[in-house]
């Protein structure tokens, strides 16, 4: 039998780690995480060394769209770094616009960013970047089912978790794409990858060891994790429908070893869930718990050159706050954690790369009003 068991459930540990929580200096605490699997323990714990912020910078804001969320970043093969978002007065309303900039190679300082995507009284969302044969994909959702109200979509994290059930959102959305042939200076004519409703994207594709192209979808009406496999993003292949006890989606997905991918979901059950194919994502094994919890909001994970995993998540039940950043050397059985975020607000929905010179891009959702960008080096 199978058990996680968080030491703050032990005796007189938690009244140690609250007081360090409410002084804003969790990672001074060595909170540690059992997970029991017969006599193997797998623990992780805070850190305070081995991670360095070597900048930070929070995107300018549109003044007529004041919400902003669901960041995706991309190094291109120029060595640029696009990195592409929505914003709107509240999640899900008609004005909501995707918006994009870009950090030219050897330079300190994003572009202005500019609207790429605005469908007249639509709200457009969850964009996902990928390039292909020196073509930016710029794929992309848009609600066409009306949206929800104001009172709902300007605290929706709140509104999903208490109605489970709620349609007219992002139920409703076809995904589209957009291709660049200049590295994202010009995007051209709209087209639909998938029409019917219901499917949805946030993480990024994957190129796999044997040349295919996995596409990370997801079911936003039944909370599964689909995958579509393609060797030239035109012909498609779908796989996965893997779901957990209360519904996952959001996949984030690794590619271990040759044919052995790995992926963690965002789930309703308080933890990140994984699954693992042997077959370049034609089967998936059944879905299991990892010791990270989760508030049922986005994640990331890549694996950096040295096979190391690195996460990014909220450590937290029902909080999109505190963000942290996590490394592991053995795929994932232990993790070595730091804090990044603490204070109130939410910071969430993060996507993150390994540039070309080994440092790490993040960027985040920072209090829905703008989006965080950090440059971080790791030991």
């Amino acid at each position: 039998m199978e058990r996680l068991i968080p030491l703050e459930m032990l005796n007189h540990s938690n009244s140690l780690l609250k007081s360090s929580r409410n002084k804003g200096t969790a990672y001074n605490c060595p909170l540690i995480f059992l997970f029991v699997k017969g006599m193997n323990v797998m623990r992780y714990k805070y850190s305070k060394e081995g991670l360095k912020i070597l900048s930070g910078n929070l995107f300018k804001g549109l003044e007529d769209r004041p919400m902003s969320h669901a960041a995706n970043i991309l190094e291109l093969s120029n060595g640029d770094i696009l990195t592409v978002w929505y914003a709107g007065a509240y999640e899900t309303s008609p004005d909501e616009a995707i918006i994009i900039s870009k950090l030219k190679r050897d330079t300190s300082n994003w572009d202005e960013p500019r609207i790429v995507v605005d469908t007249p009284g639509k709200a457009d969302g969850n964009p996902v970047l990928f390039e292909y044969d020196g073509e930016v994909y710029l794929f992309y959702v848009t609600i066409e089912g009306g949206g929800l109200s104001e009172d709902i979509g300007s605290n929706y994290p709140e509104a999903i978790r208490t109605n489970k059930s709620l349609r007219g959102g992002w139920d409703t959305c076809p995904i589209k794409y957009k291709i660049s042939k200049d590295f994202g200076e010009t995007f051209e004519e709209e087209k639909v990858f998938r029409k019917e409703w219901g499917w949805m994207i946030r993480n990024k594709l994957l190129k796999l060891s044997n040349g295919e192209i996995l596409f990370p979808i997801y079911d936003e009406v039944n909370w599964k994790a689909i995958f579509g496999i393609s060797k030239d993003l035109k012909d498609w292949e779908f796989t996965g429908y893997i779901t957990t006890p209360k519904g996952c989606i959001q996949p984030a997905v690794v590619e271990l070893e040759s044919g052995h991918l790995l992926c963690f979901l965002r789930t309703r059950d308080g933890y990140i869930y994984k699954s693992d194919s042997y077959d370049y994502g034609r089967t998936w094994s059944k879905t299991e718990p990892t010791i990270l919890k989760n508030p049922d909001s986005g994640i990331d994970l890549i694996k950096l050159r040295d096979k190391r995993l690195l996460v990014v998540f909220n450590d937290s039940f029902d909080r999109r706050t505190p963000l942290n950043i996590g490394i592991s050397s053995d795929n994932g059985k232990t993790w070595k954690l730091w804090s990044l975020e603490t204070d109130e607000g939410e910071y969430s929905y993060p996507s993150v790369i390994q540039s070309s010179n080994g440092l790490i891009h993040l960027v985040y959702t920072y209090k829905r009003e703008t989006i965080k960008h950090l440059i971080l080096s790791i030991d």
